[in-house]
């Protein structure tokens, strides 16, 4: 995913989602709040720059196995 797009942040939420269904349960209920909530919370970035991190973090979580989570 090369910078902030609407595109790119779509294909992140849905490679997290796709990360997320080994966990069991009650921990994938919870992780698919947390991420709702996440996505949410960031949807009103306007900064530029402020896109560009949500992302990157977001790319790290995923990469690092959702931060062990998995």
């Amino acid at each position: 995913m090369g910078g902030w797009s609407r595109s790119a942040v779509l294909q992140l939420y849905r490679a997290l989602l796709r990360a997320g269904r080994p966990l069991q349960h009650t921990d994938r209920d919870y992780y698919r709040a947390a991420l709702s909530r996440e996505f949410r919370r960031c949807q009103g970035l306007r900064e530029e720059g402020a896109r560009e991190l949500a992302l990157k973090r977001g790319l790290f979580f995923l990469h690092s196995g959702l931060g062990g989570l998995v």
